[in-house]
């Protein structure tokens, strides 16, 4: 019986009804008002892209209650614990191991919180932990598995911008599970086809073949607090754009993004020719490629901070406070109090004094410590490189899938909005699974009756002359391509091709050794 996980299951089912309690009907924030006026009736926003308002669209078109949704999200929660619990369980680890690595998802308060928030960020998360866990539910996913995960990675892309290039990390997943050419070519019509219908219909509403057209206005929020202005040489036309005045007084990202659209960016005129978007991107493009290393360590700096000790870190504008349970309906009081929201935006929310104070207390005293998930992050970049027992384990594919599709939305995120603890959530489902299927991998090797099914076979085939052309080839393309992108100058390029192209090849070399190793010892 699996008695320890049904009493967890039922103490996160209890945390839930309490927050269901403490904060009628739904936690709201700024961004919920912008769903809600663009759900009913149903146009796509140019700042997010739209998958949130098609899972609100139902909902709020036949009537339905707000307090539907908050049941829907947390329902979200408690199936992904028990998915997860399932899938670790089948991959061989013991009861109680399984159950430790899905406590966050049942008991985590930013879990909690963000469930019962009117925002995208808990959908997001079932539809990438879905699509990860379909991909790797079998050692070889079939064709229907295939269709169903390119649903939802296109799903996810179309809910959240930080999942742009999660199609990227599939690719290479799958790639290394062998899934056979024809499969590929199923994942790869799952997500396109999807993608390709929204930006069509995007196309109709705003004259662009887009998700959003909002990329570039966030990188230019993103960049405002730290560029130099004085070592970015710009065309007479975009040096308003650059903020004035010492980097450590200006405003905060938001400001620069939202400000009422008093930032210089909403407020500049373009050159003849080019529109006020295509100034900023430009504008964006030349500050990183005067200024790599410092849009680098700020990005570095704002990803470390998810792995603080507590949850009481934040940024200008992104407070912590806004991801904390509070003694009363807190979320919009600061921005009603700024003038940001009218106060008509609270009418209709209560709260329960005691189940909001119980909540304040337990997210004062329990939650999953940054550091933590740093050891498990750096456990399952162990296990997933082939370090001891890990190398054949047949588990290095999924915890590599598990940490890249966990890492690919945290640094996007932190390169183009900041941080906020908002966009950690990803962190909670799936640092603790890829973490509990590392440890158990290079603990005890492969899983008893489990096969090695990720031990490299065509990589390892590779002669030393061959990986090194394949890895020249790779750094070429990889600086030419970010060259003509226009995001890096020629040199920082040449640079980053020659680390891709070291990379490539040293995976290449090790792989062959590996199996060398691997067929003596057989």
């Amino acid at each position: 019986m699996h008695r320890l996980f049904i009493l967890a299951f039922c103490l996160g089912l209890a945390l839930r009804v309490t927050a269901m309690v403490a904060y009628r009907p739904v936690l709201l924030f700024s961004d919920s008002f912008v769903y809600l006026q663009h759900t009913v009736p149903f146009h796509l926003q140019w700042q997010r892209p739209g998958g949130y308002l098609a899972f609100l669209w139902p909902i709020l078109h036949f009537g339905g209650s707000l307090y539907t949704v908050p049941v829907l999200q947390h329902l979200f929660g408690l199936g992904l614990a028990v998915a997860c619990y399932a899938f670790l369980l089948r991959r061989g680890l013991p009861r109680w191991g399984a159950i430790l690595a899905v406590l966050p998802l049942l008991l985590d308060p930013l879990q909690l919180v963000l469930e019962h928030y009117l925002l995208s960020d808990t959908l997001f998360e079932l539809l990438l932990v879905g699509a990860c866990l379909v991909v790797l539910w079998k050692p070889r996913p079939g064709a229907v598995a295939m269709l169903a995960a390119g649903v939802l990675v296109a799903a996810a892309t179309l809910t959240r911008g930080a999942g742009t290039l999660l199609v990227v990390v599939f690719l290479v997943a799958l790639v290394c599970l062998r899934v056979g050419w024809r499969r590929l070519v199923v994942f790869l019509l799952a997500v396109l086809i999807p993608v390709a219908g929204y930006t069509v219909e995007f196309h109709r509403e705003y004259g662009q073949y887009a998700v959003t057209t909002a990329g570039a206005r966030f990188v230019y929020a993103r960049l405002a607090p730290i560029v130099h202005c004085g070592a970015v040489e710009l065309p007479r036309y975009e040096e308003p754009l650059c903020p004035g005045g010492p980097v450590d007084q200006r405003k905060v990202i938001n400001y620069y993004i939202w400000g009422h659209h008093r930032a210089p960016q909403w407020t500049v005129p373009p050159p003849r020719g080019m529109t006020q978007l295509q100034m900023v991107k430009d504008y964006d493009k030349r500050v990183v490629r005067s200024q790599p290393w410092v849009y680098a360590r700020s990005v570095i700096g704002q990803f470390a901070l998810g792995f603080a000790p507590t949850r009481t870190v934040g940024i200008g504008g992104n407070p912590a406070s806004h991801w904390l349970f509070e003694n009363h309906y807190w979320p919009l009081d600061d921005m009603i109090a700024r003038g940001l929201q009218p106060r008509s935006n609270l009418q209709g929310t209560s709260d329960d004094p005691a189940a909001a104070a119980f909540l304040t207390g337990y997210r004062r005293w329990l939650w999953t410590p940054g550091p933590l998930m740093a050891a498990l992050l750096l456990a399952g970049l162990i296990a997933a490189s082939g370090v001891g027992r890990a190398r054949r384990s047949g588990d290095r594919i999924a915890t590599g899938l598990l940490l890249a599709s966990c890492l690919v939305p945290l640094v996007t995120g932190a390169a183009v909005a900041g941080f906020s603890w908002r966009y950690q959530l990803p962190q909670v489902p799936l640092l603790p699974v890829a973490g509990a299927l590392a440890v158990a991998a290079l603990a005890r090797g492969r899983a008893p009756g489990r096969e090695g099914a990720d031990r490299p076979r065509a990589a390892a085939a590779a002669r030393p002359a061959m990986a090194v052309l394949a890895g020249v080839a790779c750094g070429s393309a990889a600086g030419a391509a970010a060259a003509w992108s226009g995001w890096a100058a020629a040199v920082p390029a040449g640079y980053g091709g020659a680390v891709v192209g070291a990379l490539v090849t040293g995976m290449l070399l090790v792989a062959r050794a590996r199996a060398v190793a691997d067929r003596r010892d057989a």
